[in-house]
């Protein structure tokens, strides 16, 4: 499963990527990615989806493993509504990794150029998780 972020959906816009590939959106990103519509003017390729839209997403598992990431780290502000992507993020790769334990993990891509998102899946996943830059779309 590939999950990219906003500035994976930025990348995408931006360069006119044609994708081979089904991409994933973490329940937040799918609102930023909104917006990132409205600056490029384009809508998002039809392998763009919604992970919440799949049969692995388990919902109380996320909302759990969201409110255990959103009170563990900073940088968010709830006055503008940001930082709010990384926790979502988070909560779908550890909502993942705990269906592994069921033999339900898919194998798991982050397809991202965001520094700190990447110092907080090492953090939380060690290298469970494959992240790739936002070059590395198809």
């Amino acid at each position: 499963m590939k999950i990219i972020d906003t500035n994976g959906l930025n990348y995408i816009l931006a360069n006119d990527i044609q994708l081979k590939n089904d991409y994933y959106l973490a329940p937040d990103i799918v609102e930023e990615a909104e917006m990132t519509q409205i600056i490029h003017s384009k809508n998002l390729p039809h392998k763009i989806l919604k992970i919440d839209e799949t049969i692995d997403f388990d919902e109380g598992i996320y909302l759990k493993h969201y409110q255990v990431i959103l009170n563990k780290y900073g940088g968010r502000s709830f006055f503008n509504m940001t930082g709010f992507g990384d926790i979502s993020i988070l909560a779908v790769l550890l909502m993942l990794m705990s269906r592994k334990q069921m033999g339900l993990f898919p194998e798991t891509e982050v397809y991202t150029a965001d520094k700190d998102l990447i110092n907080k899946i090492r953090n939380e996943l060690g290298t469970a998780v494959a992240i790739f830059s936002c070059e590395s779309i198809t």
